[in-house]
């Protein structure tokens, strides 16, 4: 009878540690993306995680008007242009240092143009104004959890 008393109370404490631990809500951690400032201008590509600094590498071209100019320098001659939905990876000059380049007061992003299908535009980098009207970060995590997939 012991037995049969020890084993019941084993399984009731069981089910109630799962009943309680079901209801609890636990959230993934997920990466931020940079934040804009009042002007909507992104000051920096690169951003404080729980584990040190992580860079914002792939950014998605915005610009209402269907073409945004990548420049040679920060506002400088017009290399290429890049189409609304192409994605650009951000271009980090090295281990410590930002995409963003401020170029008289202006916020610019260095980056290696993509067409959308995943091929390469030109595989040199070039400048695009890094603000919100033209760009936007596309998170981490929404890359690796297959968010950004080409259609043909």
């Amino acid at each position: 009878m012991n037995r049969i008393f020890a084993l019941t109370s084993r399984l009731a404490l069981i089910a109630f540690a799962m009943s309680v631990s079901s209801s609890i809500s636990v959230h993934a951690q997920v990466a931020d993306v940079p934040a804009v400032n009042a002007k909507g201008d992104y000051t920096t590509a690169r951003l404080l995680g729980n584990r040190g600094y992580y860079r914002n590498t792939h950014w998605l071209v915005v610009d209402p008007s269907g073409s945004l100019n990548c420049r040679a320098t920060p506002n400088g001659t017009v290399k290429t242009k890049l189409g609304t939905g192409w994605v650009v990876t951000a271009s980090f000059p090295g281990k410590d240092a930002d995409a963003v380049v401020m170029q008289q007061g202006s916020p610019w992003l260095r980056v290696i143009p993509q067409e959308p299908l995943g091929g390469l535009k030109n595989q040199t980098v070039c400048f695009v104004r890094a603000n919100n009207r033209y760009v936007a970060p596309i998170s981490i995590d929404f890359i690796s959890n297959g968010g950004v997939r080409a259609v043909r």
